[in-house]
């Protein structure tokens, strides 16, 4: 992405919304592999130098949305300093089951192409998230960042599967059954290593 002068400037937050939501009408309209820059800044009314002042290509503007998406899911659910409990645990299940949720209700049809394409990121923002809790609760004197990022992505890994995996089969037990099905391995894992 190239620089912006003032990503707080309105005009660029005000350019960036027209470029985002332009591309979520059209993919309410087409398959994401059928969307072109040229049809996102016809929509937006932007010229291709301006979309490219904010994105690099479509893939960039789609990690944005939902990356943004996301953290909106998980805003609603979890603090930045949370104490590692099983009612933060439930909280984080809940908030990417939230998002998948959101992702389909706003892709139809593409959810597993578009989650297909973003879950690096989303992994990774979980992970990011689950370090910052894990930092909360450990004293730096038994912190090893190596191990730290490690049982972070154990941790953000089986819960984002699990919670794709519950998602694509059509969510056959309720949320709350799910969880009672999936915390206890997870606790036990988070109890074992801290």
């Amino acid at each position: 992405m190239t620089l912006l002068p003032n990503e707080k400037d309105p005009r660029v937050i005000r350019t960036r919304k027209f470029i985002q939501d332009a591309f979520l009408e059209l993919y309410k309209e087409k398959d994401f592999n059928h969307i072109t820059v040229r049809d996102i800044t016809e929509r937006a009314t932007v010229n291709r130098t301006t979309f490219y002042d904010h994105f690099q290509d479509k893939y960039e503007l789609l990690e944005s949305i939902v990356s943004n998406a996301f953290m909106n899911c998980v805003s609603k659910r979890i603090q930045v300093k949370m104490d590692l409990t099983e009612d933060t645990i439930r909280n984080l299940i809940l908030s990417v089951c939230d998002y998948h949720e959101s992702l389909s209700n706003s892709c139809k049809g593409n959810y597993q192409s578009v989650a297909t394409l973003v879950e690096a990121k989303v992994q990774l923002q979980l992970k990011d998230l689950v370090v910052n809790i894990l930092e909360n609760n450990l004293n730096s004197a038994s912190r090893n960042q190596r191990k730290l990022e490690l049982i972070a992505i154990m941790i953000s890994g089986s819960i984002y599967g699990a919670t794709y995996h519950w998602h694509i089969e059509g969510q056959l037990t309720k949320a709350s059954v799910f969880l009672e099905e999936i915390v206890p391995f997870i606790m036990a894992g988070i109890n074992e290593i801290c």
